[in-house]
């Protein structure tokens, strides 16, 4: 699937030159975005004014971009009812981060990229919840996930477990989740007793607990 929309984004590209056009931005619908001088399917994520948040669904980056002209309409052979997209979604299980405009998610996500950013990673897949992936990333240079890391790092923290039970249903042994969580409840322990990031204020409160 990756080689033959490789060519046929490219064959787009060569075929509608790279000025954007009208489309219809509404959110998860499929369309063309400019990057790099070449159009990508993308995924509107959010509409912000005159720009467009959008998930290039074969490569997995997200970017921001002007809709008047780098946007256009996706031709319906290239749909993702035909071709499949390249890129999965996923979310690491049961590791709960805040959002990225926090110092805490921020650092989360500046350790994230650090640790997986362009490196071979290998991903534990538990189940899918919604068509995205629940995962547990392996770093192969440790011996713990980077699911644990975070947490570890107090820049993350262990869901509650009614996720935990989501993720449980839906598995043929249940027992190969629940102690992974197990797992992560010891390292939210010892980042909890060390005060480590989140947690050097003393116990996060309810308040802060709805962490994506």
């Amino acid at each position: 699937a990756s080689s033959l929309i490789g060519e046929s984004m490219r064959l787009f590209t060569a075929n509608n030159g790279t000025a954007g056009a009208p489309c219809d931005v509404k959110k998860n619908k499929v369309v063309a975005a400019l990057f790099d001088g070449s159009w990508y399917r993308a995924k509107i994520l959010e509409k912000k004014g005159t720009k467009a948040s959008v998930l290039y669904i074969d490569h997995g980056n997200v970017d921001t971009v002007p809709i008047a002209t780098h946007l256009r309409p996706l031709d319906e052979s290239l749909g993702t009812d035909k071709i499949p997209a390249v890129a999965k979604e996923a979310y690491l299980a049961l590791t709960e981060v805040r959002p990225i405009d926090d110092d805490d998610g921020h650092d989360a996500a500046r350790m994230l990229q650090r640790i997986a950013w362009g490196k071979p990673v290998n991903a534990r897949i538990f189940c899918d919840i919604d068509g995205k992936a629940q995962v547990a990333l392996m770093d192969p240079t440790s011996s713990s996930s980077i699911n644990e890391q975070l947490i570890s790092a107090g820049l993350a923290r262990k869901s509650k477990q009614f996720k935990v039970y989501a993720i449980e249903n839906r598995m043929v042994d249940g027992n190969v989740i629940t102690s992974f969580a197990a797992g992560l409840s010891v390292s939210q322990d010892a980042s909890r007793r060390s005060r480590t990031g989140m947690w050097r204020y003393g116990d996060v409160g309810e308040d802060d607990e709805e962490e994506r």
